[in-house]
């Protein structure tokens, strides 16, 4: 059963952020004073508390109680997409934003994202952010040459999709979310629901709107974070995409631009993960990432402008000929690389020479 604690206001918000919450330790404390510092009026945060066993649910209602634009919401431990899906359907705001435990935003994050979206009619405002690690801060380069306040299609905007999906550095209209069925895939923990999240809103928008202000702070040194997790992770990726076929299904196949940037997102999620986790299910993983990209979208109807030179060339290997993707690859790599290099390949140290691969001793 919800155990839910709401504060009453007079008028309805324009803004709801959603913070799911679960063991978040001495990282919320930060989290909740960067939002309470927020000069956004007519905003509300709303607290998901997704079975926490540490102190984060009693801080969450000591926040509520001291300031009421915090409402919390206490349920049973049932992942991130759940407790997102909770959030986002207590939200009462003209638009809604996401904000994770472990970061924290700038004063003037909403507030600018508001007038943006309000001024613009866009479905989504985005901002750019900082990753932040070992207290150096990593200012984004994502949206540098982009003028505040333009708006774009999708399909113009394409580095939306590459890096991290940033889901929390924007907000997004709460009405379009509910027409086009836009929600987190509830699977178990927080498995990678921000990458269908994030495709699924790309995809789907119609009017996007750019601040080119890296207003969101990422930490990217906490040691929970779902993203620390190896072979376990890499899947988890793969079952996320494998849920989004049925958004591949809705764009219209004469939209092959749309498609081929929708692949071009789901190539960059499979190589990264098998890059960073993979060991001993290497040739399982990299069959199922060939198969699944032909059932989301067959080779032959991929605009190959879409890709970088390398880029396109690595994609046709895994589609092809996935159990030489490792070995046959291009992308990220120069020529004296691949001739010869010694580096950690799926959790093996490799040495490269002339095209073959042999594995060291990792001491």
């Amino acid at each position: 059963m919800l155990r839910y604690k709401q504060s009453v206001t007079d008028s309805l918000p324009k803004l709801s952020v959603v913070v799911p919450v679960y063991n978040s330790g001495g990282y919320l404390r930060v989290c909740l004073d960067s939002l309470a510092a927020q000069d956004c009026e007519g905003i509300e945060f709303i607290c998901v508390n997704d079975g926490s066993t540490d102190g984060s649910p009693d801080e969450l209602d000591a926040q509520s109680a001291a300031d009421s634009r915090f409402r919390v919401i206490h349920q049973p431990n049932g992942g991130y997409g759940k407790a997102m899906n909770a959030g986002m359907a207590a939200a009462r705001g003209t638009y809604v934003g996401i904000v994770e435990p472990d970061d924290w935003v700038e004063p003037d994050m909403f507030s600018t994202l508001l007038r943006l979206a309000e001024e613009s009619g866009a479905d989504i405002a985005k901002a750019d952010y900082c990753g932040e690690k070992e207290l150096k801060s990593r200012p984004g380069r994502k949206y540098a040459d982009i003028v505040e306040g333009r708006v774009f299609a999708p399909t113009e905007l394409p580095q939306f999709l590459l890096g991290s999906p940033a889901i929390w550095s924007g907000i997004y209209r709460r009405e379009w979310l509910i027409e086009r069925g836009i929600r987190f895939s509830e699977t178990p923990r927080a498995s990678f629901q921000d990458l269908g999240f994030g495709m699924r809103t790309w995809a789907l928008a119609n009017r996007i709107v750019i601040t080119p202000r890296s207003l969101y702070h990422y930490r990217e040194d906490n040691p929970n974070s779902s993203v620390r997790r190896m072979e376990e992770g890499a899947w988890a990726v793969v079952r996320e995409v494998e849920l989004q076929q049925d958004l591949f299904d809705s764009i219209p196949a004469e939209d092959r631009v749309r498609r081929s940037l929708l692949l071009r997102r789901v190539f960059h999620s499979f190589q990264a993960d098998y890059r960073k986790r993979i060991s001993e299910t290497l040739p399982d993983y990299l069959t199922s990432c060939s198969e699944l990209m032909q059932r989301l979208c067959p080779l032959e109807e991929l605009v190959p402008s879409c890709f970088r030179k390398r880029e396109w060339h690595d994609v046709q290997l895994l589609y092809r000929r996935p159990l030489d993707y490792p070995y046959l690859r291009k992308g990220g790599t120069s020529t004296m690389q691949r001739i010869f290099s010694i580096r950690k390949e799926g959790g093996k140290r490799c040495l490269r020479l002339f095209g073959m691969r042999f594995t060291l001793p990792l001491n």
